[in-house]
């Protein structure tokens, strides 16, 4: 039986695609492990989907998509239902709105997949195709009946996560550079971000098996920087004890380097001594706004910009490279408010600042409010909520009453300027990381040429 996985991405992007689609590949571990290495046959891509169809003829295709891309994913599910292929469709998007399951996608696979995809194999090798009576018994889908959609109930979650097996990493090229998820979810409810809604509740990956797949890609893979993509993979500290206990006994102990994300309020002087035991260079914070009232705003109150001073600075005292991203934009947000983030950078200490434009994905509080507003809707032009608000700008969903969008976008290029002079001054001073800081000096400054 052949399965053909698509990662539907932007071609285009200079972002997208960086890193192997691993959500894809914990599926085809787990499917790999219930029906066997070689029942099943899988095939992942992200580009010429048309020309792979034909050439590895599956039996299912199956997509992965964020908002965003999810044009792309309605496009490359009429393609293959042209070949009477069947479409299953899984990601964020499709399980924080379901309703968008579009006519030419079969099952639409709501929140953690691999025990629905499970069970979907199962019912398609009973009766060689999907049968509705059939598809009512699996939990954690939405799928069509008669012309309408059909829903079942919830989907329990995997626990313990050590259930599922590494990704299948022989799908991908993975270079000497890559990610791990070490968990999943996030107790936090930031306006923006669906994660806490998505994954339901926090989970973790133990100790053990962290450092297991370390060892798999420095082995096997040659790694030599591994990040951390997890929310918050620092969060459980005693975990965290154990994961650099255990690295410690490796012989590529702080010879391989880590990056990681965390939240300015759960770093602690006791978490950053073991990141930089841990042989963490540099750690990646949703910092969001120098202004008090729109930080509140974005993160719930549950973060204050003292807290965000103190973890720059524990993160120098241990020489920890602090980076992070902000968010421009809301809807009571003035210029003043914008430029007092602007400011905060500059005297930050930052060595990286990031900005974005607030916006509104499905699952997130704020994309209530935007609907509330006209401003989305449940079939929409999805590639209007791309995260790449340089590219994207004309035609960008504003959420802002106080700026227009060409107001909105020459502050955002001020916010360009100052990152790009941080990497700049990060190369000069540290000419050990010169090749990556060049990599994204060159971005940076490719984006501004294009335009």
């Amino acid at each position: 039986m052949k399965i053909l996985l698509i990662n539907a991405i932007n071609p285009y992007s200079g972002i997208e695609g960086r890193y192997p689609p691993l959500g894809l590949g914990y599926l085809v571990s787990y499917l790999r492990k219930c029906f066997g290495s070689d029942f099943l046959k899988f095939k992942v891509i992200e580009k010429d989907v048309e020309t792979e169809i034909n050439e590895f003829q599956p039996d299912i295709v199956g997509i992965t998509s964020v908002t965003q891309n999810f044009n792309l994913a309605k496009r490359y599910s009429k393609v293959a239902k042209l070949k009477n292929i069947p479409v299953i469709v899984g990601g964020i998007h499709i399980s924080m709105l379901p309703t968008s399951l579009s006519e030419d996608m079969d099952i639409g696979v709501i929140g953690e997949a691999e025990d629905t995809i499970v069970d979907l194999i199962k019912a398609f090798l009973n009766r060689n195709s999907f049968v509705a009576d059939e598809l009512k018994k699996i939990h954690g889908i939405v799928f069509w009946e008669n012309g309408k959609l059909n829903f079942t109930e919830k989907r329990k979650l995997i626990e313990p996560l050590d259930k599922i097996p590494f990704p299948s990493r022989d799908l991908f090229n993975i270079e000497k550079n890559t990610y791990v998820f070490s968990s999943r979810g996030c107790p936090y409810r930031c306006i923006f971000c669906a994660s806490s809604r998505y994954w339901d509740k926090v989970r973790y990956f133990s100790a053990e098996y962290v450092v297991e797949e370390i060892d798999e890609l420095v082995n096997l893979y040659k790694v030599e920087i591994v990040n951390f993509y997890d929310d918050l993979m620092m969060a459980n500290k005693k975990r965290l004890i154990n994961i650099v206990e255990l690295l410690k006994k490796k012989p590529y102990y702080r010879k391989v380097k880590f990056t990681a994300n965390a939240r300015a309020n759960i770093l602690t002087d006791d978490i950053v001594h073991l990141l930089k035991e841990m042989n963490v260079f540099s750690v990646g914070m949703g910092l969001e706004s120098g202004s008090k009232r729109v930080l509140n705003y974005l993160k719930g109150n549950s973060v204050t910009l003292e807290d965000n001073i103190r973890a720059i600075k524990l993160l120098k005292k241990y020489k920890i490279s602090p980076n992070a991203s902000f968010v421009i934009g809301s809807p009571d947000e003035t210029e003043t408010e914008i430029l007092e983030t602007l400011n905060f950078i500059k005297k930050s200490g930052l060595d990286i600042a990031d900005a974005y434009v607030l916006t509104p994905f499905p699952g997130t509080p704020i994309w209530e409010i935007a609907k509330e507003r006209g401003l989305v809707s449940d079939d929409m032009d999805w590639s209007r909520l791309s995260v790449s608000y340089y590219e994207n700008h004309k035609k960008a969903i504003i959420l802002s009453k106080t700026l227009s969008n060409d107001r909105l976008f020459k502050l955002f290029l001020k916010f360009r300027l100052i990152n790009m002079y941080l990497v700049l001054k990060k190369i000069l001073l540290h000419p050990s990381i010169m090749i990556s800081g060049i990599k994204r000096l060159k971005n940076i400054i490719n984006n501004f040429i294009k335009k």
